[in-house]
């Protein structure tokens, strides 16, 4: 397979399981604001701020030199990243970070070493078989937080152009409207057939543009039912996050519901561990480190997001859904449009 078509099938299914997942590497290149710390405090081990990816964070030796997270991250590998195979993948991160002085020089020998570990045809017997699991979860999830309602006159997915779509339509009946939103308008490439599942691209795209609000020419105003942003939230520049949401917001009829899949990190060792696998998932989808050096990761604990959200026009429901083996607490939220 092409390199890129097989990076691209790798990050398709890399960015089901752990975006949210851990959110798709492509999501979050913009440049990072002079105002990233102090937005919100978190518990145990001092107030911290949102923090972005950096040499400094020690997300390697903090997690693979602690046995217990060690052991911990070691199911992220094996119920959700599931690229490479799971044992030579956790062998390889752990000598890097034992031989290595920070995280760059880490994620750099995991860089070069992971030709050596690939599997043969890894993106048909890991990636795709990935794909298809996690499509389905977050389907049957989604469909457990919308109490019983199955017809939904227009639909946005944020992050990805259609990737959810036919797993969701085949439980539900979605009309109207469809838009999809992600960084770079969908084509016919192999890759992108396979991570839509479809021929042809899926509605309406919109470009992210850096979580640029939406415009009503864009969304037309009530024009949506359901939304969702598997991806999350924690990769919107903080600048933009207040005007991102109410752009959706006011794009949503009445009563429409919001579907979001965003990490519950509360802890600075969390914090480690999702930023770990961030790195992980961006190294291993062949991501340069220039790249995962630069994006953004506003991290936060869930009760601060649903906070932010009932602040501004929703209704949280109480349900928090995780997938079974997920070490980053990626958690399934549903909200109602006030």
């Amino acid at each position: 397979m092409e390199r890129t078509t097989r990076r691209r099938l790798l990050g398709s299914a890399a960015a089901l399981g752990a975006a949210g997942a851990l959110g798709a590497f492509a999501l979050a290149r913009s440049s990072r604001p002079g105002s990233a710390m102090g937005d919100i405090g978190m518990s145990g081990g001092g107030a911290l701020g949102p923090e972005l990816a950096s040499i400094e964070r020690g997300n390697f030796a903090a997690i693979y030199g602690d046995p217990a997270l060690r052991t911990r991250f070691l199911t992220f590998l094996q119920n959700v990243f599931h690229l490479y195979p799971e044992a030579r993948m956790h062998a390889l991160i752990r000598a890097a970070t034992n031989d290595s002085k920070d995280d760059r020089a880490a994620y750099q020998r995991i860089e070069r070493e992971l030709p050596e570990i690939a599997p043969m045809l890894g993106a048909f017997r890991y990636a795709l078989p990935a794909l298809r699991k996690q499509q389905s979860v977050m389907a049957e999830q989604t469909v457990q937080l919308l109490d019983g309602k199955t017809r939904f006159e227009g639909y946005l997915e944020v992050g990805s152009d259609g990737r959810y779509l036919s797993a969701l339509a085949d439980k539900l009946e979605i009309e109207g409207p469809i838009f999809t939103s992600s960084p770079k308008a969908p084509g016919y490439g192999p890759d992108e057939i396979i991570d839509r599942g479809r021929l042809a691209p899926v509605g309406t795209h919109l470009s992210m543009n850096g979580y640029a609000p939406f415009s009503t020419q864009e969304l037309p105003s009530k024009s949506l039912q359901l939304v969702t942003i598997f991806v999350g939230l924690h990769h919107v520049p903080l600048a933009l996050r207040e005007p991102y949401v109410a752009s959706i917001r006011d794009a949503m009829a009445p009563g429409a519901t919001l579907i979001l899949r965003d990490h519950d990190v509360s802890s600075k060792p969390m914090q480690h561990l999702v930023a770990l696998a961030h790195d992980v998932f961006n190294v291993g989808t062949e991501q340069p480190w220039s790249a995962n050096a630069q994006e953004l990761r506003n991290f936060y604990p869930l009760d601060f997001i649903v906070g932010f959200l009932e602040q501004h026009g929703f209704v949280a429901k109480p349900a928090r859904l995780l997938q079974d083996g997920d070490p980053t607490l990626n958690t399934l939220l549903a909200f109602v449009k006030a």
